[in-house]
């Protein structure tokens, strides 16, 4: 039976609704995504291109979309969570549950899409245990709409997706308790069967029928009101490079026109000028020019009189070449990245380290932003299990290992003077950025040096 999407704020309804968003989204994603994976559009659109020359178009392609986005997630780490039933220290079943869902990854995954496409995903179920399931989701599967008063409220989400095991398509709604009229949120599903992936999932209400199986037009209750798709939002919810792509298609330009110049004048192009009323042979023949220019060993090259020989200069590149590095600068300059990152030449120590305040700043900016994600993901994380001591979102922090990574004698030079100020294991996290874990592991042995020190001499004179 076909889906109902003429009623207003009815299932169906918000299905056709949500779905017409993520559609109209779509192309700008692909494109986006494109550029990252290193398949921006080819330097020219010559349709008649050979395949030999496309070939050539596409080794002219740099990818800085993916050092841009890369030089941001990989300076985002999670170091430890804290909950108010932790209080001040890292709350190990937070971090146990961190680490069932393989959210190191997972949550890397969603940070790099946030970065490339703009948005991010995360949804929180529970499996058939009552546990919770965290999973990173791809922009261009998941759409949400929100309160256009209050971003932070979502009304509904949809996720889209194809199982090829099934050859089935499906689409998960989630509608928040608020949106409903009810107390609790509801997932419905909806599906049709399709064997082939083809150009992607297109919504028709025509196609698509309610899963019977998982509740129909009904759907299923969820153990809280609300609905548990979190989006990661970059800043003006546009990818990092993606204001900057004009420079980016130039700088392939540019290596595209370098690499033209390179090929046609791999040799030297050579040309005789000569009278066509002389070029004859003494028998008053024109000259055949094929038969006498060969380039056999030990030849001899017989021109008609009066003839001249010109020779191809090569091109002078090293303009393009500076052209080139000009506009890698000004990538530097207006995506805050170290110079050397994307070019690595010289640069003075001085120089490196005003340039790196930046990318500090901005890794800064993105743990902020990624952290209020993170924050919702464990609150309805708790919710779903039941854990409710643990389910104070104004209690849940998010702690982040420095963006700035020091060298161990930078390290010990500063930590020598702070353990005099600052209690140990703070030296140990701030100083030293050691993990939670890292810091136990640390005092744990030192209790164990210590007891072997009383051990080995009982009259104390070791400590």
């Amino acid at each position: 039976m076909s889906i109902d999407t003429t009623v207003e704020n009815t299932p169906g309804w918000w299905l056709q609704k949500a779905c017409r968003k993520r559609e109209g989204r779509v192309a700008r994603l692909q494109n986006l995504a494109n550029y990252h994976d290193g398949n921006p559009p080819l330097p020219t659109s010559n349709v008649a291109a050979t395949d030999a020359f496309k070939k050539v178009q596409r080794q002219a392609r740099t990818n800085m979309a993916e050092l841009i986005v890369g030089s941001l997630r990989e300076r985002v780490s999670v170091r430890d969570i804290r909950t108010a039933a932790s209080g001040e220290k890292p709350d190990s079943e937070a971090w146990d549950m961190w680490l069932d869902n393989g959210m190191d990854v997972e949550f890397s995954e969603v940070l790099e899409n946030m970065l490339a496409m703009g948005d991010a995903y995360m949804i929180v179920g529970t499996d058939t245990d009552d546990n919770a399931v965290i999973t990173g989701e791809d922009p261009r599967q998941v759409v949400t709409i929100h309160n256009p008063a209050r971003q932070s409220e979502v009304r509904a989400a949809v996720k889209v997706f194809h199982d090829p095991d099934e050859s089935v398509d499906y689409l998960y709604l989630y509608l928040s308790g608020a949106t409903l009229g009810v107390v609790n949120a509801r997932r419905y599903v909806a599906r049709r069967a399709r064997k082939s992936l083809g150009a992607g999932i297109v919504f028709s209400a025509a196609s698509f029928s309610w899963d019977e199986d998982r509740g129909g037009s009904d759907g299923e209750e969820l153990p809280h009101p609300y609905v548990p798709v979190v989006r990661f939002r970059n800043r003006k919810g546009v990818g990092e490079f993606e204001p900057h792509i004009d420079i980016l298609d130039r700088i392939n330009h540019d290596v595209y026109n370098r690499m033209i110049i390179a090929l046609y004048q791999a040799y030297k192009q050579r040309a005789i000028q000569v009278d066509e009323d002389e070029a004859e042979d003494g028998k008053g023949e024109p000259v055949n020019l094929d038969d006498v220019l060969t380039s056999d060993p030990g030849s001899w090259l017989q021109l008609p009189f009066n003839s001249k020989v010109w020779e191809s200069s090569q091109v002078d590149l090293q303009g393009i070449l500076n052209a080139t590095k000009d506009d890698i600068a000004h990538l530097a300059a207006v995506t805050r990245r170290p110079l050397p990152m994307l070019s690595p030449d010289n640069q003075s120590a001085e120089g490196a380290n005003f340039t790196r305040e930046g990318l500090t700043f901005a890794v800064e900016d993105k743990q902020t932003r990624a952290g209020q994600g993170l924050v919702d993901v464990f609150y309805l994380a708790f919710l779903a299990t039941g854990k409710t001591d643990r389910a104070d979102k104004s209690r849940i922090i998010v702690g982040w290992k420095p963006g700035e990574r020091y060298s161990i004698t930078d390290k010990s030079s500063a930590g020598s003077q702070a353990v005099t100020v600052l209690a140990k294991r703070t030296v140990m996290r701030e100083v030293y950025q050691m993990t939670p874990t890292e810091i136990d592991q640390a005092e744990a042995e030192a209790a164990d040096e210590l007891l072997l020190n009383q051990e080995v001499n009982p009259d104390g004179n070791a400590a």
